[in-house]
């Protein structure tokens, strides 16, 4: 976690606090403490909170008391729940208030900073979205924002694709929405009751997303001082997203397989059979036919989890689409801000705007427009004026007028003229792009760009 972020623990043993505030204050974050219910929702009244971490068993008023009160007054406040007492019941009633993630105890440090900066990752990504454990309340069509022939054809079907039980294969580029889909296909669904549960298909090795998937019996592997509940089992008669599903290696797919075939899972370490029921969901910005070709995906998984397809096209590609979507993301900051006078968009931004390639997307769209609600300090708002080069009509210095060169070269030249902007701060340029610093690592090897890359581009401008 590089981002410094204000955290409540509300936790009755004061050895479970102490260990908290060891373990997030080393990393920057601004923590407090409070030892029972009542403590912690003064606290919650007194200051803004980007996370609570709390205990279900306390006495006076309860987690669980404390969850349905985050839920309703504090829903931008994430809550995550830690348990000596962790079962299939407390898990799945926990979401269902609206935990974000549920950690047994005893955990280890690194498990308690995983799941926290997961669950800050996802909702930094999320549009408006409040994470509630039955579903996705909110995750409508209405949050897929869009008004053009492809984006209404996309809304119909992806109702029409809701209401079945098929699995969904959602394919775009890098910041297209696909997790908005997905969340869309879960509240149209027959299963919109229960729960609605995003795995991060690259973001562990393979013996923790085993764990993650699957759960672990205590002493299974080093590290396993506890049971765990894996995440099919809290999905169990709702959806399980599996997000950038390429990234996940050949014997977790092969894994994956078995249970989609069978529909049904082994704890790690475990011997006994636990039977699911959930509804698969895979989105990914790769051709996972080439990867199949070049040997790094199951052809049978393809299969299995592209019974229903769906493609979301660039930004680019729905232009239309853009006044609109920067309108909506000017409202959504500028409440943010508290700013109750009229702002508009100058029209030299909508035009640049409508000319940019937005290599990021919708997600780099917002992060602009977030940018520039926050900078701006009179009633009209450029976004490209507050992109860090205040003598061009586009982000980074680009030229508008780049219909001749092919998108590659533009994103090339992008990612290079925002590596000069920022000082190789790759964590910021990828937030900035609406990517994450995988993604970025990835196409700066694809297109050859590394540090000597850039010092010689500013040589030759210099020369």
């Amino acid at each position: 976690m590089n981002v410094s972020y204000t955290i409540l623990v509300i936790d009755d043993e004061p050895v479970m606090r102490d260990s908290c505030y060891q373990i997030l204050s080393r990393k920057g974050c601004d923590v407090w403490l409070s030892e029972n219910g009542r403590q912690g929702l003064s606290q919650l009244r007194e200051r803004q909170f980007d996370a609570v971490i709390l205990d279900l068993k306390m006495p006076g008023i309860s987690g669980f008391d404390i969850l349905k009160i985050i839920q309703t007054d504090y829903p931008e406040t994430i809550a995550i729940v830690i348990t000596g007492y962790p079962t299939i019941e407390t898990a799945v009633e926990a979401m269902k208030l609206g935990a974000r993630d549920f950690i047994p105890k005893p955990f280890t440090p690194n498990m308690l900073r995983t799941v926290l900066s997961r669950a800050l990752q996802a909702r930094r990504n999320e549009n408006d979205q409040s994470r509630t454990g039955r579903g996705c309340s909110a995750a409508g069509i209405d949050t897929i924002v869009g008004a053009s022939p492809v984006m209404k054809e996309l809304k119909r079907f992806i109702i029409k694709a809701a209401r079945t039980e098929c699995s969904v294969l959602i394919t775009g580029e890098t910041g297209t929405g696909k997790e908005l889909v997905a969340r869309a296909l879960h509240y149209y669904s027959p299963r919109r009751n229960n729960n609605f549960i995003t795995v991060d298909s690259g973001g562990l090795v393979d013996t923790l997303i085993e764990s993650e998937l699957f759960g672990h019996e205590k002493g299974s592997f080093t590290g396993a001082i506890t049971n765990r509940i894996g995440r099919f089992e809290i999905a169990h008669k709702g959806t399980l997203f599996f997000d950038e599903i390429a990234n996940m290696s050949l014997q977790i797919q092969s894994k994956l397989l078995r249970v989609l075939q069978e529909h049904e899972i082994t704890p790690v370490g475990g011997q006994k059979l636990i039977a699911v029921d959930v509804r698969i969901i895979a989105a990914t910005n790769t051709n996972l036919e080439q990867e199949i070709k070049r040997g790094m995906f199951r052809k049978d998984l393809y299969y299995r989890i592209n019974v229903i397809p769906i493609h979301l096209p660039p930004l680019r590609e729905r232009r239309e689409d853009i006044p609109l979507l920067a309108d909506y993301f000017l409202t959504k900051f500028l409440k943010n801000k508290k700013v109750k006078a009229p702002v508009r968009i100058t029209e030299s931004a909508v035009e640049s705007m409508m000319n940019y390639s937005w290599p990021g997307n919708v997600r780099e769209l917002e992060h602009l427009m977030n940018r520039a609600v926050m900078l701006c300090d009179d009633d009209k708002v450029d976004p490209f004026r507050v992109s860090g080069n205040f003598g061009t009509d586009a982000p980074c210095g680009f030229s508008v007028n780049h219909q001749a060169h092919q998108l590659h070269e533009i994103e090339r030249e992008h990612i290079i003229e925002m590596l000069k902007l920022y000082g190789h701060n790759k964590s910021l340029i990828a937030r900035m792009l609406g990517i994450d610093r995988k993604t970025l690592r990835n196409k700066m090897k694809r297109y050859e760009i590394s540090d000597n890359t850039v010092h010689l581009s500013e040589k030759r401008k210099d020369l």
